[in-house]
């Protein structure tokens, strides 16, 4: 397995400045040699850059690098609540715009139409929910950052939870 955060030159740390990463990224594709190995190591380059940019594969790469995998943690009850609300909306604005386009009246349609508010409100809700979610986790992910200094094994339980919410 390649180590991404070597290729890259930065240190393995579940939380990276986006700035520092861009650069390391620029320097490391600009030193590349010859156009046959440029080609090749470009495109670990490339992968290395994408998969260290995403916070959820960022932390998945960390742990395996540092503890051989990235396997841990269960999904939690707030987030199946959360799949849960988002499977209920969906299906009532699939059933909403079934019945919408069913509607031969232009004022039929538009009633119809008036009904999608609230789909349109719970799913604005869930999307506020998923968003506060993930920015729980990432703020968490940066507070195990600051830990991971002191002790790395202290923090993988955390940082597999963490990871496998993420994604």
């Amino acid at each position: 397995m390649i180590d991404y955060f070597a290729l890259l030159g930065i240190e393995r740390r579940p939380a990276i400045n986006e700035e520092s990463l861009k650069n390391a990224y620029f320097s490391r594709s600009e030193s590349l040699g010859s156009v046959q190995a440029q080609a090749e190591e470009l495109s670990s380059v490339n992968t290395a850059f994408r998969t260290i940019e995403n916070p959820a594969t960022r932390i998945q790469h960390l742990l395996q690098v540092e503890f051989g995998d990235a396997r841990g943690g269960q999904i939690g009850s707030e987030l199946g609540e959360l799949f849960g609300s988002v499977v209920v909306t969906l299906q009532s604005a699939d059933q909403q715009f079934g019945s919408l386009s069913g509607e031969s009246s232009a004022l039929l349609r538009a009633l119809a139409f008036q009904r999608m508010d609230g789909v349109r409100e719970r799913l604005q809700q869930t999307e506020n929910n998923l968003l506060a979610l993930e920015g729980n986790l990432l703020w968490e992910g940066d507070r195990l950052d600051r830990i991971l200094t002191e002790s790395r094994a202290r923090c993988r339980e955390s940082l597999a939870q963490i990871a496998l919410r993420l994604t």
